[in-house]
């Protein structure tokens, strides 16, 4: 393919079909095949072009976009195309599938040191599904990895070891759990003719017939079985394909037989809709051919272990050759093929699953496999949904941790003397904060002292350090085993800063002490050096007992519940028409601080603040979350006012970095009053806010206090 018209017939055979495509798609598919044929005109910076790719990925009749996308990608034209150019020619829908095709073709960490490590291949295949925001991208991919493979023969022995070895491990794996059987069938053929040539050899001498005659025949068998069937008045649906050379050898291995036993080198599945019509159809083929007997298994009636049902037996068909056929349910195949019975995990021995990613493979396979439209790789939900994030140390380990985590969680993850030690991180190679959010594909490297120990503000919720509970726990222990007095003193300072910041001080410590069970004073600053009581917990205590109240309560009386059946009963902020439930776990009653967690199904329930079940939510069930309070006023009224005083160093843009900030929290900014000395720099800001009632003031505060040169905030109801 050197010219224009070459690739324009091979890759859009049907570009010139009247009403095939509007005049726009057919100036971006003209415009793509001319940068195809310009990246082949350049010095070949890499092996595979993007024609190749794009010409096997027609063949699987896969969207115009996702061609389109393919032929501009090729790695010769990435340092003369930009993305921002890329857009600009062909739109965003196309440019996203261009950069994402070229952040994976860019992505090598495999290492075949580690190719046995079975655990580091799964969390290196998850990892690769999970930076793929467009199961298009993945699909390209794993063309070009085809291509790739049919070049390697004119490479040099090492570089064909590493491709077949990492194909074999992390791309066919993919092809087979995204159910792409044509790309699956080649990549574990062509990788497995490099890592094992000589049974490569004998095996494809062993086949009496070529993969393309033996195709033909299956379709012949077919189209047999459909004639057979019809007679019986049975409806079924009927698939069938020839055993590829990889699998054969699969097979041979673990049933440690020769070629010429196995049966199944052709086979064929019958799907109908009842199990009666199973067995109707087995008589009809058993009548029409002879079968042997050794190889019917019968697993609707004794299904495997996993749950697995199908009806296996082996015929001899025409020519006197044996062809396996199975036959099952359209239900008993989407247990096989999506349920714990999906045959990927057995063959592939893969370990800790990402449920959340597997269920949205699954509804891509589903899709897949029910439409022969090429539109249908639009329609589908493309973003692969993860639980977890996958990220590498320096010495590419993969190491799986929860959405949301931090590089403190990722350091305590590796190890509890990291964690302990860890004052900084390098994420891709730059500096960021501890609270940083990582993304999967991150490289990590933690920055340690000697002698390091965790810092107390790692234990406060509102500054985001640690997202995990074992983390956390592994920090709570440390402080634990601190000195006893030390832990008092630290309790103690923690407790006058924070009833400083909220202007507490007429709250008599004896409240608090009540309030969180312990048995004295000491105990309770204790508790707080400890980070048995965390500082959020310690605000939001203070806040409740401070709490500014409703309309009603501000005009001289309390609340009082206008029904009995409400002295029990919280209300959601802004909708008490909400169904709400105490929670057994911490039995909340009316004056304890409250939140609100929405359940599949059953409505609100209401936990206290500091119930175990609330604090060791995971980052995805935070969101869950809801504001809450048993006051009804309150929750029809829900906001009131208050004065937020703040001690900075000056500095260019402090004021709009403020402002920020409480846009950032949906904060309404009512009035501000500053005051700047010129002489030492300082600044007091005087800012008056309109408040939810339910807004953790603790965490206000720290987020005000960590914006640079923020000294010290502190806040009083107006």
């Amino acid at each position: 393919m050197n010219t224009l018209p070459e690739i324009i017939q091979a890759i859009f055979p049907d570009l010139n079909e009247p009403d095939k495509y509007s005049g726009e798609d057919r100036h971006k598919i003209e415009q793509a095949c001319t940068l195809a044929l310009e990246a082949l005109s350049l010095p070949e910076k890499t092996v595979v072009r993007s024609v190749d790719v794009a010409q096997i990925l027609a063949d699987l009749k896969i969207d115009m976009d996702t061609l389109i996308a393919t032929l501009i990608s090729d790695g010769n034209l990435e340092g003369i195309y930009s993305i921002e150019s890329i857009t600009e020619k062909f739109g965003e829908k196309i440019s996203h599938l261009v950069e994402g095709i070229r952040k994976l073709n860019r992505f090598q960490e495999f290492q075949v040191e580690r190719s046995s490590d079975n655990v580091q291949n799964e969390r290196l295949r998850q990892m690769l599904l999970a930076m793929t925001v467009d199961i298009r991208i993945m699909i390209v991919k794993l063309a070009y990895r085809v291509a790739r493979l049919r070049h390697l023969k004119y490479e040099d022995e090492e570089v064909r070891r590493q491709i077949a070895l990492e194909t074999e491990l992390i791309f066919s794996p993919l092809a087979n759990r995204l159910g792409i059987a044509q790309l699956k069938w080649e990549l574990e053929d062509l990788s497995f003719r490099f890592t094992h040539p000589k049974e490569y050899k004998e095996i494809a001498l062993g086949l009496k017939s070529k993969r393309t005659e033996r195709e033909e025949y299956i379709q012949r068998v077919i189209q047999t079985l459909h004639e057979l069937l019809a007679k019986q008045n049975i409806k079924a649906k009927i698939t069938g394909r020839p055993k590829h050379i990889y699998s054969i050898w699969k097979k041979m291995m673990r049933k440690n037989i020769p070629i010429d036993e196995l049966y199944d080198l052709r086979a064929v599945r019958i799907y109908v809709d009842s199990i009666q019509t199973c067995y109707e159809a087995l008589g009809a083929i058993h009548s029409h051919w002879n079968y042997v007997k050794q190889e019917f298994d019968d697993y609707i009636a004794t299904p495997k272990e996993n749950g697995y049902q199908s009806i296996h037996t082996v015929v001899i068909g025409p020519e006197n050759n044996t062809v396996e056929i199975q036959i099952r349910t359209f239900a008993m195949h989407h247990h096989a093929e999506y349920g714990v019975a999906a045959h990927w995990r057995y063959k592939e021995g893969g370990q800790g699953f990402d449920h959340n990613l597997e269920r949205s493979i699954s509804n891509v396979r589903q899709m897949l496999e029910t439409s022969d439209d090429p539109d249908i790789f639009k329609e589908i939900s493309t973003e692969l949904q993860s639980q977890h994030i996958y990220v590498m140390t320096p010495n590419n380990e993969i190491v799986t941790l929860r959405q949301g985590a931090t590089p403190l969680d990722f350091a305590y993850n590796i190890h509890t003397e990291l964690g302990h030690r860890c004052r900084g991180a390098k994420i891709n190679g730059r500096i960021q904060p501890l609270s940083y959010s990582l993304k999967t594909g991150d490289r990590v490297e933690i920055l340690t002292i000697k002698n390091g120990q965790p810092s107390r503000n790692w234990l406060n919720p509102n500054l985001g350090y640690l997202t995990s509970s074992s983390a956390r726990n592994k920090v709570k222990s440390w402080f634990n085993k601190q000195n006893r007095a030390e832990n008092i003193k630290s309790g103690e300072a923690l407790y006058h800063r924070e009833v400083r910041r909220l202007h507490a001080e007429h709250i008599p410590l004896e409240k608090l002490v009540e309030r969180f069970k312990a048995d004295s004073e000491e105990a309770f600053y204790e508790d707080l050096g400890k980070g048995r009581i965390n500082e959020r917990q310690l605000t939001s205590a203070l806040q409740t007992l401070n709490k500014p109240v409703a309309k009603e309560a501000r005009q001289g009386h309390e609340y009082v519940p206008e029904h009995p059946e409400e002295a029990e009963r919280a209300f959601v902020i802004g909708a008490t028409n909400l169904q709400t439930y105490l929670a057994p776990c911490c039995h909340p009653h009316r004056g304890d601080d409250i939140v609100g967690y929405v359940t599949r199904g059953r409505g609100v329930t209401i936990h206290k603040s500091d119930c175990a079940n609330i604090l060791h939510l995971s980052h995805e069930e935070l969101r869950r979350l809801i504001e809450v309070t048993w006051d009804k006023s309150i929750a029809e009224n829900p906001s009131y006012t208050a004065e937020l005083s703040i001690l900075a160093f000056d500095r260019r843009g402090l004021l709009r970095d403020i402002m920020t900030q409480l846009t950032l929290m949906d904060i309404n900014l009512i009035a501000s009053n500053t005051y700047t000395d010129k002489d030492d720099r300082t600044v007091n800001m005087k800012l008056t806010l309109e408040l939810n009632a339910t807004m953790q003031l603790g965490d206000l505060l720290d987020r005000i206090e960590m914006i640079q040169n923020v000294e010290s905030a502190s806040i009083r109801t107006v």
